[in-house]
This record gives structure tokens, sequence and C-alpha cells, in this order.
């Protein structure tokens, strides 16, 4: 891979780069998804703990920021390091740390309500639905959907479903586009499963590939694990952010003690306990504790960057070896155990459960409400008259979301998807009641 390709700033679906005197390519790209509706509604979606009543509690918006933050001081870094390489393809180090920026404010905005619970419900209801009524109505529908990624879903924002619609969706640039390919592949692709499960973790669906085999052919994504090098600062941004903040929060809601999260903290940024000891406030404590560890592993993560730099332009590093896994041991083993703290603590805990047993019923509903609207609507041939009215009015809520006349089955089918997948926390609950009567 070259860099001259990875920096492509032609915008998708447009065979012209155009320049602005006072942002480069990818400061555009980052306030055209900073300004998009689907970014707005992230303030109310779930990070890890759900509806949270309290407001130093990360929702999924401040999520977002705070890992573009850490992704633009990783791609400045690694930036500076390769510096003699990128000014040979006529770049800076400003500019792949923009372009990390760019693509860490885009990197969850395809998620769900309630987090990685919706992923699951959608992906079940959806592979129950196609098994059943979706082949009883006869229609030739794209198999892929019985999966739902929070990454294809971005992909598919990014690049059709929003914005301008059916027209490039946010029409960012390729190289930004490529660097949000996390999982290079479709839904069947083997690659894409987790132990048994088909489908988890891929990056485009059916009715996005002619779009994912142009951004991939327009940024050379060549090899046999062919990722963009800025797909690497980016998931090394989120991993580092949500290991981190996630601890914090529990601090925070009083799900774990502050000892246990200065025990954990402390050896990963190397704070003592004079040093601590000149904060006189918890909360400063756990800033300075925060902020020494995530400065440590940003230079760490770039380390491994520059390290593994060959094997990554020739697109041979496979997935699974993030650049965390990839650093210095003396840092990985600390991260190791706030990250086994969060899933033995965190993931798993009544409060948390309790919501997304509740998501279940909520996503259930609702999917079931507009994808037989949707399919009214392609049965009537986008003849909104001729739709039963239950289905009729909801297809007056999906709005940005409405289906348009000649979308194929599956199109019309993703539609519905797209409204449900959407929706805030606060407004799939809201609506799920609503649609029983309540």
């Amino acid at each position: 891979m070259r860099w001259e390709t990875l920096f492509e700033s032609r915008r998708f679906l447009d065979d012209t780069a155009r320049t602005a005197p006072n942002r480069n390519a990818f400061q555009i790209d980052q306030d055209r998804i900073v300004f998009s509706r689907p970014f707005r509604r992230l303030q109310q979606k779930t990070q890890v703990h759900p509806l949270p009543f309290n407001a130093h509690v990360r929702n999924r918006l401040l999520h977002t920021l705070e890992v573009a933050s850490v992704g633009r001081s990783l791609g400045f870094t690694v930036g500076s390091e390769l510096a003699a390489e990128l000014r040979g393809a006529g770049h800076t180090p400003d500019d792949l740390g923009y372009l990390v920026q760019a693509v860490c404010l885009a990197h969850d905005i395809g998620n769900p309500p309630f987090g990685h619970a919706g992923e699951e419900v959608i992906s079940g209801f959806m592979g129950q639905w196609l098994d059943g009524k979706g082949r009883a109505s006869g229609l030739a529908l794209d198999d892929d959907l019985r999966f739902f990624d929070g990454n294809a879903q971005g992909f598919r924002i990014l690049t059709r479903a929003d914005g301008y619609r059916e027209r490039g969706g946010l029409k960012l640039t390729h190289a930004s586009l490529g660097a949000f390919l996390k999982y290079p592949w479709g839904g069947h692709d083997p690659r894409a499963m987790r132990g048994r499960r088909p489908g988890v973790k891929f990056n485009h669906f059916a009715t996005e590939a002619t779009a994912f085999t142009d951004v991939m052919a327009a940024c050379g994504l060549e090899g046999p694990h062919p990722r963009h090098p800025a797909v690497w600062l980016m998931e090394a941004a989120d991993d580092i952010t949500y290991g981190l903040a996630d601890l914090e929060d529990a601090v925070e809601l009083d799900m774990v003690p502050y000892k246990d999260y200065e025990a954990l903290v402390a050896p990963l940024g190397e704070v003592t306990a004079e040093r601590l000891a000149r904060e006189d406030s918890l909360i400063q404590k756990v800033a300075l504790l925060r902020s020494k560890a995530i400065g440590r592993m940003i230079g760490a993560v770039a380390e491994a960057f520059c390290a593994h730099h060959p094997a990554i332009m020739r697109g041979e590093l496979a997935a699974g070896n993030s650049l965390i896994k990839l650093s210095d041991e003396r840092l990985r083993a600390p991260f190791r155990a706030i990250q086994d703290r969060n899933s033995d603590t965190l993931y798993f805990h009544p409060r948390k459960a309790e919501f997304e047993i509740g998501a279940c019923d909520v996503l259930e509903k609702t999917l079931t409400v507009f994808i037989e609207a949707a399919l009214a609507y392609y049965r009537a041939e986008g003849e909104v008259s001729d739709v039963p009215a239950p289905s009729r009015q909801a297809l007056s809520l999906m709005q940005d979301y409405h289906p348009r006349p000649g979308f194929s089955a599956s199109e019309t089918i993703r539609c519905a998807v797209d409204f449900v997948a959407g929706m805030t926390d606060n407004y799939a609950a809201h609506l799920a009641a609503r649609l029983r009567g309540l």
C-alpha cells in the first residue's frame, strides 16, 4: 500500500478532489461527521451504562469525542516518526492526525440503541424473521439481512443512508471511508465469525458491496489483511479510551472503589503515591491517573505501529493483532488487568443486565412494526395510499429513512432496520411503549 493512495482526497461518488483555503480534506470530513444527525444521536446512546442518571458518566457521544482526541494524538505521533516518508507522498504528520481524528469521530456512528446488546438483538431478530416471514414472502432477499454489525451500519450511513441519501451519504473522502473499514469484508466472510456465530464483525452489507469495492480500490487497500494503516490507530485509540473510561465511570457510579481504580491504573501511568498525595480530591487523583496512563499508552502504541509498519503497509498484519497486544509487555500487562476487571465487574453488572433484557423487548417490538410497514410499502410498489392504515402510519414516522419507490426488496427492508438502529435509547423505549398503546 502507498501513502499517495491511502490519503486519497477525492470524495465518494465525486471524481474531483476539492480544496478549501482554510481546511484540509480530512478536517472537512470531521465537520461533516460532527454536523450530521446520526452523530448528534450518539448523545443518548449507551456506551456501557444504559440511561445513566449521572451526567459525568459517558454516553456514546462523549466516548467518541474522547477517542477522537486520543486518535489525533496517536496519528500525529506516528506521523512525526514517519515524517520523511509522508513528505515523500506530499503529506505531513498533521494530515495523519486529522485523518485518524476524522475516522475516530465516525467509528461508532452506526451503533444501535443499547450498544452491543442492541446489535445482538437486531441480528437475532432479523435471522428469525428472514427464515420465517422473509422466506414466506417469496421475495428475493439478501441473506445478509440476518446479520447486523454497527461497523457495517456505519459504512451504510456514511456512504448511502444519511446526508445526501442515495447520492454518496456524507460524501467523505475515500481516505476516511477506507480508514473506517475496521473489518474489510462482508457478513458471510469466515473472518466475520466469532466463535461459532457467523456475521458478527464485518464492515458492509450486500446493499453497499459496490461502495465497499470502490473505496478499497480508490485507497489501494491490498494484501491478505487489507486494512488502512489509520484503522490500527483508530482501533487503539478506542481500546485505550474505553478501557480506562469504563473503569472511571464505574468509580463514579460506586460500582468499583477508588482504591481499586488507583491500584489498577497507577502502574500503567507510573504514578507514585507521593505524586498522588499532592492532589487534594479523588476527582483530581482520578484525572491525574487517567491522563498519565493515556500518555504512556499513546507512546507505546506509536512504537508498536512503527515496529510493525512494514507489515502493516503490505497488508500482512491480521486484524486480531491489535497494536495494544503488540506493545511493550510492561504496559500491556497492567492494561490487560484493567480490561479483565472491566469484564468481570461491569459488563455483566445486574443494572446493565436489566436494561439489556429490556432492550430485547423494545427492539423486537419496533422491528416488528417497521419491517411489516416496509414490506407492505414494497408490495404496494411505492404507492403509500395502497398501504394498510397501520403500516401507513408507521411509515410516516420513519422520516429520513422512509423507503423510496424503485428500491429493491432488501433495500426497502434495510430502511426499517436503519430507522430502528438509528434510534436513541430513550426514543426506542418511549416508542415501543407507545406502539403497545401505553
